[in-house]
C-alpha cells in the first residue's frame, strides 16, 4: 500500500508476550474446561464399574451395568452443561471484549 494511503488505523502493533498473570489465568482456564469436559466420563466409568460390581456379586447379567452407566452419563452431562455455563459467565465477566456487558 502506498505511504500517501496509509493511516495510523493501519499499523499493526507489535507483538508483546502476555504477562505471568493473564498466562496463569489462560492456564486455569484450559485445566477447567478439559475437567469440565470429562464429567461425563467420569460418570460413564464410575457408575458403569458400580454396576458392574453389583451385576457380578447379584449375578444378573449386565442389568445393572448398562442401567447405572446411562444414569452415569447422564449425571456427568448434568454437571458438564452446569459447571460449563458457570465458566462461561465468568469468563463473560471477565473478558476486555464485552467489558461486563452481557449484551455483547
Amino acid at each position: 500500500m502506498p505511504e500517501e494511503l496509509r493511516s495510523k488505523e493501519d499499523e499493526i502493533p507489535p507483538y508483546s508476550a502476555p504477562d505471568l498473570e493473564t498466562r496463569r489465568q489462560d492456564r486455569y482456564r484450559q485445566a477447567k474446561a478439559w475437567a469440565i469436559a470429562l464429567d461425563p466420563v467420569y460418570g460413564l466409568i464410575g457408575m458403569g464399574l458400580v454396576g458392574y460390581a453389583i451385576d457380578w456379586m447379584a449375578g444378573t447379567g449386565k442389568t445393572w451395568t448398562v442401567a447405572l452407566s446411562i444414569a452415569g452419563l447422564l449425571g456427568g452431562f448434568y454437571l458438564f452443561i452446569k459447571e460449563a455455563s458457570k465458566l462461561n459467565r465468568e469468563q463473560t465477566r471477565s473478558s476486555s471484549r464485552t467489558d461486563g456487558d452481557r449484551n455483547t
